[in-house]
């Protein structure tokens, strides 16, 4: 791992921002830039996630009142989880198939379903973990939702790379 990183920054040493650039653009990027661009398409997803999370749960399942009993909570931020989930795992796939992953390992249909079940497998043991928290221990929601989102990411970009995309 050493070396790799040492080769990543000798190369950003002996080269012009333009190639950088161009490396960086490529779907066949080094490991390490493909990370990045993944963190960078999933930040884009979860502040989707977070807008549309926050905006269900202050207008149509009321969860960030901490005067708000702790199961009805957990059960708001739930909802407004699920509805986010849609959204975000939509941006999540259309800015990885333009920016960081090849598709066709699957044909399209079954690369999106299993795009989309992955994210869903990841969001639920995440989620199970904040309205747990929220609920055993009476955890402040939003920090629950960090755990969360924390939990999501790791699972999707393992499952995405080596299971759903050829690279």
């Amino acid at each position: 791992m050493v070396k790799e990183i040492t080769a990543t920054a000798r190369f950003i040493k002996h080269n012009d921002w333009a190639t950088i650039r161009r490396a960086f653009l490529r779907k066949d990027a080094h490991p390490y830039l493909q990370f990045v661009k993944y963190v960078i398409c999933g930040l884009a997803a979860f502040t989707t996630h977070q807008v549309v999370w926050l905006a269900a749960s202050a207008w149509f399942f009321p969860s960030i009142d901490s005067a708000i009993p702790q199961e009805t909570r957990a059960l708001n931020s739930t909802l407004s989880n699920c509805i986010a989930l849609v959204f975000s795992t939509a941006v999540a796939y259309l800015t990885n198939i333009r920016w960081v992953f090849t598709p066709g390992r699957h044909s399209r249909t079954m690369e999106i379903v299993y795009f989309f079940a992955v994210g869903a497998i990841s969001f639920a043991g995440g989620l199970a973990a904040g309205p747990w928290m929220i609920k055993v221990f009476g955890l402040n929601t939003l920090v629950a939702q960090l755990f969360m989102a924390v939990t999501s990411v790791l699972i999707n970009f393992v499952c995405r790379k080596f299971f759903i995309f050829k690279s």
